[in-house]
């Protein structure tokens, strides 16, 4: 167990071996929350944005019914394609 202190801006300093261990450098981002009297310290991974190039865009609307409750009737409409796939066997 390693102990630091904190200063009177609230700050401190993580030790060089768990930053290391990490990957935590420079202007890398932690989440923080607390357990109790526990705090948990997370490396907030980068995501990347789509790149215009990413081959996801050539399936944007492919699959376009026309339906306006896709988000709400989404199960039935996955049961009654499985049902037609079925039948045609």
């Amino acid at each position: 167990m390693t102990i630091v202190k904190v200063t009177e801006k609230g700050q401190l300093t993580l030790p060089i071996d768990l930053r290391r261990k990490l990957r935590i450098g420079k202007d890398d981002y932690l989440s923080v929350e607390a357990e109790g009297e526990v705090l948990k310290l997370r490396k907030v991974r980068e995501r990347k944005l789509l790149g215009t190039n990413d081959p996801i865009w050539d399936f944007v609307g492919k699959g376009s019914s026309g339906a306006k409750d896709g988000s709400t009737d989404h199960d039935r409409y996955i049961a009654e394609g499985e049902r037609r796939r079925w039948l045609k066997r």
